[in-house]
């Protein structure tokens, strides 16, 4: 009950796993900058799902807590088509916007008019920023950076979160030089990674025991292996997989659902993509023979699988082994550690 918000992308979890350095480093840099009176923008790149929104959530929230005289507001630049709605979008935040169109130059003077006269300072994330860079050039850059020099006091201060870091090479050089005093990278999350974060929110958004550790790893894994490291994925693959046990009145999530969520999402057509009908049989055998709660083949079963494989096609041990092989090399299944795991084929897919 009410589990559901824990798998919220807006839900910003208590703990934060592998990202505490990035949000105690951002939180230093904006204090100092603020108490010093100056600022150069931070910069947060990184790939989708790598924790730079909760990393800039949490350093807001923070800053709130430092400083009553801080308003802090994260905005997802990719909801908005130009700098002026972002910018009536931000300064609405702080004033009301009359309904007739004002200027640009209009807004500005609104917004940094009641934040002198509140004497607030406004920190403000533009997450997700690429495509309006790209779009305008950086004219959002331009027109947040500028507002402190024209009034000559540092009131707005706004965090760039990139993707890629490419918009940013591509702007002008006069306003290129004003950002990245401090410039943090995010790289993906490994599988181990992954299952340490997912923690927090499996623990209140789902039963006790709703879930075996085994589907835990296979969900982290897939999410490495498939998503490039992104705990987005990750998180909507667990929720998903809550999602279906709970329709279908079953008592917990195993490997089995995990693989059955995840293939029906990206892997449809495994089937038709195999033509050879020896690769097929092995396949088959792997995924009859994978445990419902586990992803494993010990070489016992993979013996069992070789001999049927050879006892039906007449072939020997080393062209099974270049078959398995070639499976794996097309990604249907993973070799690590001399085992084979079965990570992302259901068992319905062959009956």
């Amino acid at each position: 009950p009410n589990g559901e918000k824990y798998f919220s992308l807006e839900y910003i979890p208590k703990l934060t796993p592998f990202r505490e350095v990035h949000i105690n480093q951002l939180f230093t840099y904006v204090i100092e900058e603020l108490n010093r009176n100056t600022f150069r923008p931070p910069i947060l790149i990184g790939p989708s799902g790598t924790g730079k929104t909760t990393v800039l959530n949490k350093t807001l929230e923070k800053l709130n807590m430092h400083d009553n005289n801080i308003i802090t507001r994260n905005f997802n630049m990719m909801l908005l088509n130009s700098s002026y709605s972002a910018l009536r979008t931000i300064c609405s935040y702080v004033t009301p916007i009359p309904e007739r169109g004002l200027s640009l130059n209009e807004i500005i003077e609104k917004l940094y008019g009641t934040l002198e006269m509140e004497n607030k300072i406004f920190v403000i994330g533009l997450d997700d920023v690429d495509e309006l860079l790209r779009k305008e050039r950086g004219r959002i850059l331009e027109i947040l950076t500028r507002i402190n020099e024209d009034y000559g006091d540092y009131r707005v201060f706004p965090i760039i979160v990139v993707r890629n870091p490419k918009p940013l090479y591509t702007l002008e050089s006069h306003i290129r030089s004003k950002i990245g005093g401090l410039t943090l990278s995010f790289n993906p999350y490994s599988a181990y990674e992954l299952k340490e974060i997912i923690r927090e929110r499996i623990e209140k958004g789902l039963r006790p025991n709703a879930i075996s550790e085994k589907a835990v790893e296979a969900a982290s894994i897939i999410s490495e292996k498939i998503y490039g490291g992104n705990a987005r994925e990750m998180i909507n693959l667990i929720y998903k997989s809550a999602l279906y046990s709970e329709k279908n009145n079953l008592n917990s999530i195993n490997v089995e659902i995990i693989r059955k969520i995840f293939f029906y999402e990206y892997y449809r057509h495994v089937r038709q993509n195999i033509k050879e009908e020896k690769k097929l049989k092995m396949l088959q055998l792997l995924v009859k023979y994978t445990p419902e709660d586990d992803y494993e083949i010990n070489k016992e079963i993979l013996k069992k699988i070789y001999k049927e494989i050879e006892e039906t096609y007449g072939i020997n041990y080393e062209e099974i082994k270049k078959i398995l092989n070639e499976l794996t090399y097309k990604g249907y299944l993973i070799k690590k550690d001399e085992k084979v795991l079965q990570i992302y084929i259901p068992k319905d897919i062959f009956t």
